[in-house]
């Protein structure tokens, strides 16, 4: 992954095969992940967006895959040989129905502010709180929500960090327009 992405285990971000059927995902985390890991044992995770789909590479929805035939998906978009790269690797396929839930459409009422508008010592941080102009799924939304829930009930003066409008860039607005139509 350092070769593929550029980015050492557990200092990049999710890595997303955009052209992947089933639109993989897969993080690395900074190793050792688990307390007690043994040495020489690197763990990793991944999901699907589109499990349902039949694969690039193997021929299969990832919903029917077993855990070898999820990393010859995996090896295939990587260019990777999998017997050299995983031949002592497990994978263990698990379905996660709601782990997606902060994705489904919704309305602008249905999360909390961090620190509702009339609370003086209740505040919410997660995942399911509003944090305006942020996307949900990642560490630094959950950072942000908790700044600030900490920052307004505690009357900490500091700048909560600014959102990156990633989706205000030219190239992913033309990247999502021609992916909406493949």
């Amino acid at each position: 992954m350092q070769a593929f992405t550029g980015n050492r285990a557990g200092t990049g971000g999710l890595v997303t095969f955009k052209d992947s059927r089933w639109l993989v995902s897969v993080v690395l985390a900074h190793q050792p992940h688990f307390a007690g890991q043994p040495e020489g044992v690197q763990v990793f995770w991944g999901y699907a967006l589109h499990p349902d789909r039949i694969g690039d590479f193997v021929a299969k929805p990832m919903s029917d895959c077993t855990g070898e035939e999820i990393l010859r998906e995996l090896c295939g978009h990587l260019n990777f040989d999998q017997t050299e790269v995983f031949s002592k690797a497990t994978c263990i396929p698990c379905r996660m129905p709601y782990i997606t839930s902060m994705f489904m459409p919704r309305a602008k009422s249905d999360r909390p502010l961090p620190v509702p508008k009339t609370s003086k010592n209740l505040a919410f941080i997660s995942q399911f709180v509003e944090v305006p102009e942020d996307v949900v799924f990642t560490v630094e939304y959950s950072v942000r929500a908790a700044q600030m829930a900490v920052y307004e009930l505690l009357d900490v003066k500091r700048e909560v960090p600014p959102v990156h409008r990633h989706d205000k860039s030219l190239k992913v607005m033309v990247d999502a327009v021609i992916k909406a139509f493949k």
